[in-house]
């Protein structure tokens, strides 16, 4: 039986050998070894209070639940998880962290969600164009499955209307 990579059940002149071997090595060497997983017996982490498990222990039999588990069938509406995905991302907008802040305004805009900034502003974060701006949202907006996202109530149109890959109006395909 092949033996595996943190075995602790060596013998203890066999560990020492090891343990001698592995430090004799050079320092990158080691580190080589550590980063593909061969650590020396004494930096393996030693088992401490293990018990085996007997499976025919009465305690396993045993059927007395003092508090009987109740399952709900209750049904989540979309509109109420529109609303707690909104209140989320509203809540990761106040970041003080500019990159995380600038593309989560970017998915709430291509995602038309209420209470996005306009395109020219996300333009001033990102520091490019209002055309860009409109091309990463699309990209967003494709990889994005329409039927995940509903109950925004917004004056936009609505995210269901995009079909297929998003084209300029000459035609061209973006991304």
């Amino acid at each position: 039986m092949r033996k595996t990579l943190h075995d602790l059940t060596a013998p203890a002149k066999d560990a020492r050998s090891f343990d001698k071997w592995f430090f004799g090595l050079p320092k990158h060497t080691q580190d080589k070894l550590r980063d593909s997983g061969v650590l020396p017996y004494r930096e393996m982490v030693q088992p401490r209070h293990v018990f085996e498990i007997n499976p025919n222990h009465k305690a396993w039999a045993t059927t007395d639940n003092v508090e009987p588990r109740i399952e709900t069938d209750s049904f989540i509406s979309r509109e109420h998880v529109g609303r707690v995905l909104k209140h989320f991302i509203d809540t990761l907008s106040h970041t003080n962290e500019m990159k995380v802040r600038r593309y989560i305004e970017l998915t709430r805009w291509a995602l038309e969600m209420p209470g996005c900034l306009s395109a020219p502003e996300i333009a001033k974060m990102y520091g490019c164009t209002k055309q860009a701006v409109h091309k990463k949202a699309n990209a967003i907006r494709i990889a994005a499955d329409p039927q995940c996202f509903g109950g925004f109530v917004t004056d936009q149109t609505p995210l269901a209307s995009i079909k297929g890959p998003a084209t300029t109006p000459r035609g061209r395909r973006i991304a």
